[in-house]
């Protein structure tokens, strides 16, 4: 039986299953297919098979433009199939048998891969942690959440860089030591044009921190995030030149 046989025999045994992870001949996979929207989400999700298909031609691209992303093995109509690229950088981090300095190596690998990224003039739309895998020292992305052609690329970059360490802020495994650390090395890895360009972005959000800042106590997990984000990135000079 090949890999494709298998795939759409798990397909017929799982025909509401949208991700499905499995092995097949001592390799981890992941399967996916197209939403099987139901009742009310049929409106609000009305061509499901064409999402699938950009989805899957974004995916094709992105490999071609040499973004990494778990290697595709199997793409078509009915499902797509990629490698098992291990679990996310959240999950790593979450983890109390691996140590703090083994943590920090994670996340300084998930901030060189993002600037990486960038260099090749892609941009994520939401690089959040948990859409970044790593497994052995090498980093992929997935669930990208914009276009490939980029019109303000620029603006683009510093989106997901906000995002990205707005991201660490909502982790509750991170310390602000480490999130700290992993911005500092962030910075160090982007265009300084392009790390001016977020402070000009931050400077927004400093304003709101100040009007916000009394409902601190009861405020919800974003904005607890944009807290933290606004107070590493202006307690520390380094950030903010």
């Amino acid at each position: 039986m090949t890999l494709e046989q298998y795939a759409k025999k798990l397909c017929a045994q799982h025909p509401n299953k949208r991700v499905y992870s499995f092995e097949f001949e001592n390799k981890h996979y992941w399967l996916k297919q197209p939403e099987q929207t139901k009742g009310s989400q049929r409106f609000l999700k009305p061509h499901p098979h064409k999402t699938f298909h950009r989805e899957i031609s974004r995916l094709i691209t992105l490999q071609q433009q040499g973004a990494p992303t778990p290697l595709i093995y199997i793409a078509n109509e009915q499902m797509l199939v990629m490698e098992d690229a291990g679990p996310s950088v959240t999950h790593w981090i979450s983890q109390e048998n691996i140590s703090r300095e083994q943590k920090q190596t994670i996340l300084n690998d998930s901030a060189h891969a993002l600037a990486q990224l960038h260099k090749k003039g892609i941009v994520h739309g939401r690089p959040f942690i948990k859409d970044i895998l790593w497994k052995e020292g090498k980093i992929s992305f997935i669930d990208f959440e914009v276009n490939i052609a980029s019109h303000n690329p620029i603006q683009q970059q510093v989106q997901d860089n906000i995002l990205f360490i707005i991201g660490l802020c909502r982790e509750p495994n991170l310390s602000e030591a480490q999130i700290r650390q992993t911005v500092i090395n962030y910075k160090k890895e982007i265009e300084p044009h392009i790390w001016q360009a977020t402070l000009a972005k931050l400077r927004y959000y400093r304003f709101a921190y100040w009007l916000l800042l009394p409902f601190k106590k009861i405020a919800g997990k974003d904005l607890k995030a944009l807290y933290l984000l606004i107070e590493i990135c202006y307690k520390n000079d380094i950030l903010i030149k």
